[in-house]
């Protein structure tokens, strides 16, 4: 048991899908809450649905897919047995198109094809399937682009020689194995070369009136808006070049330290247990603040007390070798984190403190024999106030 996400987009109201026609369709799963991904992955329910309405959008502003089907967590799947789960997406498909009457799309990832070095298939992610009255087309186009009114140039195609598959009532394929076979031969068959080669998505004309024309004054001003002056280019041609310099001095193992770094600023790094519970937060907020100005920021440590954090960042952060990035303006930044290693440690505590629903299932699909440990609240508050970068290069 552990978990995948299959996502559908429909093209009628939410209004008109209930939750409980959804969990119909496989009626034999245990289903839960998303709020059940939160506790220990031992305790999680067999299945998860989440239904979406893809808000944001204006009035008179096409979407033609309002909204999502997402099955965030699903059973009886093996890790990278892409065909398996392609079966389960089409029987899925053509099911909710069934109980819907609406036009139900999704991408066509999950091809097994030999002789491809990627397991998805290389082509996989431009392709999306329609499914409409029973019938199932194919589209050269990305699904993202392809639920809010974009087509493919080449028009829909059906497939009306892609086999049928059913499924279980616990969301299995029905005749699992002979299934999978029938499907895998009719993907070796296929012809994608229509794929190898797309062309653009057509997107819907905006029904826009026509512009009113520009005086020469705001041609000039937008022109002057877009364009940099030649005193502009020189200071980012400046920037980028010291930028470089210094990322190479790096890589060469020429770099610094955040400690050197904050010692040149002027900030003294005593030992954790030389302050009192008094004095420490205040020497935290003068190394953050110093870290800001040398274009170093902190990520994720509100698993840590602040003396927690002061210890590691005296003892391994501000050791680290990095970039010095000190009088550099506009480009890059760096970026650390107590859990950036990506050590086991660091995953776990990322699991139980800071990673989403969507996150934590997903880290149980690819590793089904690992232990999602139970959501915790953070004991601090503290990384929403921290000083953010623009650009997360390190």
């Amino acid at each position: 048991m552990f978990a995948h996400d299959l996502s559908f987009y429909l093209s009628l109201p939410g209004k008109d899908v209930g939750i409980g026609v959804i969990r119909a369709i496989l009626p034999d799963l245990a289903w839960g809450e998303e709020s059940d991904l939160m506790k220990h992955s031992d305790d999680w329910p067999v299945a998860v649905v989440r239904l979406r309405e893809r808000h944001g959008y204006e009035p008179d502003e096409r979407c033609d897919f309002p909204v999502a089907v997402e099955f965030l967590h699903f059973p009886g799947r093996v890790a990278g047995n892409d065909i398996v789960m392609l079966a389960t997406k089409l029987a899925i498909l053509r099911r909710l198109s069934a109980i819907f009457e609406c036009r139900v799309i999704c991408d066509a990832r999950g091809f097994a094809i030999q002789d491809e070095p990627h397991s998805g298939g290389a082509y996989a992610w431009v392709e999306t399937f329609l499914c409409q009255s029973g019938r199932v087309y194919s589209g050269v186009v990305p699904d993202y682009d392809a639920r809010d009114g974009a087509r493919p140039a080449d028009g829909w195609i059906a497939l009306d020689d892609l086999v049928e598959i059913g499924l279980n009532p616990d969301g299995s394929p029905h005749e699992q194995e002979r299934s999978v076979a029938r499907l895998g031969d009719w993907i070796e068959v296929r012809d994608v070369s229509r794929l190898r080669g797309p062309t653009h998505p057509i997107f819907p004309d905006p029904d826009e009136e026509d512009p009113v024309p520009l005086t020469p004054e705001e041609i000039e001003a937008e022109i002057a808006e877009e364009f940099p002056t030649e005193e502009e280019l020189d200071r980012e041609e400046a920037e980028w070049t010291a930028y470089a310099d210094r990322l190479d001095a790096w890589n060469a193992g020429g770099g610094t330290t955040s400690s050197k770094q904050l010692i040149r600023e002027g900030i003294s790094l005593p030992s954790p247990d030389s302050l009192d519970d008094k004095e420490l937060p205040v020497k935290l907020a003068e190394v953050v603040d110093g870290l800001a100005r040398v274009r170093t920021y902190l990520h994720r440590t509100d698993h840590l007390s602040d003396r927690e954090l002061y210890t590691w960042l005296w003892e391994e952060g501000l050791n680290e070798s990095t970039v010095d990035l000190s009088g550099i303006e506009t480009e890059g930044s760096c970026h650390t984190s107590p859990i950036g290693s990506g050590d086991d440690e660091s995953v776990i505590i990322g699991l139980t403190f800071y990673d989403s629903i969507e996150e934590r299932a997903d880290w149980k699909a690819q590793f089904p024999e690992m232990a999602i440990p139970a959501r915790r609240d953070l004991p601090s508050d503290r990384d929403r106030f921290l000083p953010r970068g623009e650009e997360e290069l390190f």
